[in-house]
């Protein structure tokens, strides 16, 4: 397995996140899906994320400030593993990029996304009854890109992206409050791997440390990456 591949997995496993007995405002939860970051609970005002290899370099920074409803107003992320950066701006009802990667979109009352354009497309947003992120179209063809399936809780099981084939399952323990600690299994072509995430958490709820594990075997004795995830949060 390549390393990139990796990398961009890792990325997404951030936002897989699950609590029987935390409730998360729907709208941090779709951000932290969107723009690869983990979600967080309580009234969080400014949350600071960031993410370094086992040699101590560091890897990837996110910054999410909210307002007291739980909608982002600004997300800015530099990843330098895979060369992407993004500060986006949510302003009025209309989500731009003032810097890096251009990303523009359309947010609602709910702080719902409901149109995206970045460099790969312009694509529609749709959301089920709870509010939670379920389906994103291509504006131009009407065709499915991205379907995100849940059970009982508010966080996927699975997510599957029809034009990069990719299906991702996610599993989470069982009855825990520990909602950052995952293990998430991504079929992609003829390659499988495996990223598992478990952390510590401050007394207010919220994760301080994690550690990410890849892997393409299931005993995880070759893992090919560990990165080590910090987390700051200011409140309200």
């Amino acid at each position: 397995m390549k390393a990139g591949v990796f990398l961009n997995l890792l990325l997404l496993t951030l936002s897989f996140d699950v609590a029987a007995f935390t409730q998360f405002k729907p709208a941090v939860l779709n951000a932290a899906l969107l723009f690869d970051h983990d979600a967080t609970t309580g009234n969080v005002k400014h949350s600071l994320q960031w993410m370094r290899d086992v040699t101590g370099k560091l890897q990837v920074m996110t910054e999410v400030r909210y307002d007291r409803s739980g909608c982002f107003t600004s997300i800015n992320m530099v990843d330098k593993a895979n060369d992407r950066e993004f500060h986006l701006v949510n302003k009025d009802g209309l989500l731009t990029s003032l810097k890096g990667q251009r990303i523009t979109g359309k947010i609602n009352e709910r702080c719902e996304i409901t149109e995206l354009e970045n460099e790969k497309g312009n694509y529609l947003l749709s959301y089920n009854i709870r509010g939670l992120l379920e389906k994103i179209i291509d504006k131009d063809t009407g065709e499915a890109v991205e379907r995100y399936e849940y059970h009982n809780s508010q966080f996927p099981v699975r997510i599957i992206n029809y034009k990069d084939p990719k299906d991702e399952r996610i599993v989470y323990p069982s009855g825990s409050a520990q909602f950052l600690d995952s293990e998430l299994v991504s079929k992609r072509e003829d390659i499988t791997f495996m990223v598992k995430q478990s952390c510590a958490y401050t007394a207010d709820g919220n994760a301080d440390k994690c550690s990410l594990i890849a892997s393409t075997n299931d005993d995880y004795r070759d893992s090919s990456l560990v990165w080590i995830s910090n987390h700051k949060n200011e409140y309200f």
